[in-house]
């Protein structure tokens, strides 16, 4: 031996590297660990002990750095992860350490303390929607969801308090946005009938929400402003004189369900609409999970869903039933519906003698239960002049129907180009056409429509406005500009 001393071997420099941090030599265990990992770099336990022996000296960014080599790796320690969230807590990235919530809960590393803490740093960064949604998502994964009631409670008790306005045509399409912002904000409904009950519950409110561009979003637009005002259109709304009698300098936002036309149909009554208020296009979302879907086979049972109103274009219906009974008379048609119209009933009633269709279309009247109703059904036939977006047909294909839509004026916007026909011949070759797929039907819903992205969508408005309560209108959020259209983006 010529007695000069030989380098440690990489085994050697990590148990030195563990037995100084053991002993709180920080500083020289982390410099063992570093000439580690210069020899083994895919070394897992070796990243985590120099990401927690980094924040222990506060090189923060150089810690995360490290814990995010780490987690990857197949032999990184479990509580790797754990230690990752907590330093982006340390590190005051309480976004960061949200997103691994999920992965903690599936690798068994829940920690309700954390959760809490990770919602206290948004709550104190005035991201009261973001901690909101931490603490609602401790509730749903927590074995011990007790733990969240009471700061969910508080939380919400201080967040903008939100009214909605839907007068006589009712909450037909609001009920899953009013339970999903129940949960996040103190709501309320207008149930008074005179201004000075209105007047009220605006000023009760940070955002006063009017489901129907009618008479009531006329009059609130028309009282003194002190809340954030949302006007949400479906359709009908814009056919008739209620938008050009509603102040739209008044309203925030105006958020409309779908189809160009619509709009166009606004702007017809209100010129210049567009530089009086924000406008957003936000369509129904629809609840897939509450829609039983079925495997469906071809079969000859047509359904048709809605009043026979000139709207729907029921006299277009006889004529593509006409051609197809042509064709096939066994195919048949079931209409779930009122008609309340008794010049539509006359006229409807004589071309079905006149076309000979008496066995063919039969009235099964109001339906309580859509879905049940369409158990048996294989097509969905819609020959409306207009629709919004027709939530009647987005729910019957994912349950499985087949639909066959007339190509009316946006009617592509809003289900693409396959499933339209123009003329009787165009109504009849998807019906007999050999190609049927129930599957196909559904997920187009759940792609493209899904309930989920509509209510995030919702809250990001409404989370936007919180932040800068009653601001005059031309200081919308940007955020408002860039929802000009959501239908084709990924869920959040």
């Amino acid at each position: 031996m010529n007695g000069t001393r030989q380098s440690p071997t990489a085994t050697e420099l990590y148990r030195q590297a563990i037995r100084l941090a053991q002993a709180g030599e920080d500083a020289q265990a982390l410099e063992h660990v570093e000439r580690f990992l210069k020899a083994r770099p895919a070394h897992g336990p070796a990243w985590h002990l120099a990401g927690k022996l980094l924040m222990k000296c506060g090189q923060m960014q150089q810690a995360l750095d490290a814990l995010r080599h780490c987690c990857p790796l197949s032999n990184r320690p479990k509580e790797a992860l754990l230690d990752l969230a907590k330093a982006y807590l340390k590190a005051e990235k309480p976004c960061h350490a949200a997103g691994l919530l999920k992965s903690l809960k599936a690798e068994g590393l829940w920690d309700n303390g954390l959760a809490l803490r990770i919602a206290g740093q948004l709550s104190g960064q005035q991201d009261w929607a973001g901690a909101m949604e931490i603490l609602l998502k401790g509730q749903a994964l927590s074995e011990d969801s007790a733990v969240f009631e009471e700061p969910i409670r508080r939380l919400r008790e201080k967040r903008a308090k939100i009214a909605f306005f839907c007068g006589g045509d009712g909450m037909t399409f609001l009920k899953d946005i009013a339970d999903y912002l129940g949960r996040r904000y103190p709501i309320r409904f207008f149930e008074g009938s005179s201004s000075r009950q209105m007047a009220e519950l605006m000023e009760w409110s940070d955002i006063s929400w009017f489901e129907w561009a009618t008479n009531l979003a006329q009059l609130g637009s028309q009282l003194p402003k002190n809340s954030r005002t949302i006007v949400r259109l479906h359709r009908y709304e814009a056919y008739e004189p209620w938008p050009k009698l509603i102040q739209w300098s008044n309203v925030d936002l105006l958020i409309t369900v779908g189809n160009s036309f619509v709009i166009e149909a606004m702007e017809q009554w209100v010129p210049g609409l567009r530089q009086q208020t924000a406008i957003a296009t936000l369509p129904n979302g629809v609840n897939v999970e509450s829609i039983p879907f079925r495997r469906r086979v071809r079969g000859k049972n047509i359904a048709f869903i809605g009043a026979l109103r000139m709207v729907k274009n029921p006299m277009y219906l006889l004529q593509c039933m006409a051609h197809l009974h042509q064709i096939d008379p066994e195919y048949r048609l079931f209409i779930a519906g009122e008609n309340k119209d008794v010049l539509m009933d006359q006229y409807f009633q004589h071309q079905i003698r006149i076309l000979g269709l008496e066995k063919v279309i039969h009235f099964d009247g109001w339906q309580s239960d859509i879905q049940s109703w369409l158990a048996d059904k294989h097509y969905l036939a819609v020959t409306s002049v207009i629709e919004s977006q027709g939530m009647g047909v987005l729910e019957a294909m994912a349950a499985g129907v087949k639909p066959v839509i007339h190509n009316f004026p946006g009617s592509e916007e809003i289900y693409g180009k396959s499933f339209l026909f123009s003329t009787p011949e165009e109504f009849c070759r998807p019906i007999l056409s050999e190609e049927y797929e129930p599957r196909f039907y559904r997920e187009f819903v759940e792609q493209r429509y899904p309930l989920s992205r509509t209510l995030l969508k919702i809250n990001e408005i409404l989370a936007s406005f919180e932040k800068m309560p009653c601001l005059p209108v031309q200081e919308t959020p940007a955020l408002i500009t860039r929802m000009e259209s959501v239908k084709g983006s990924d869920p959040l």
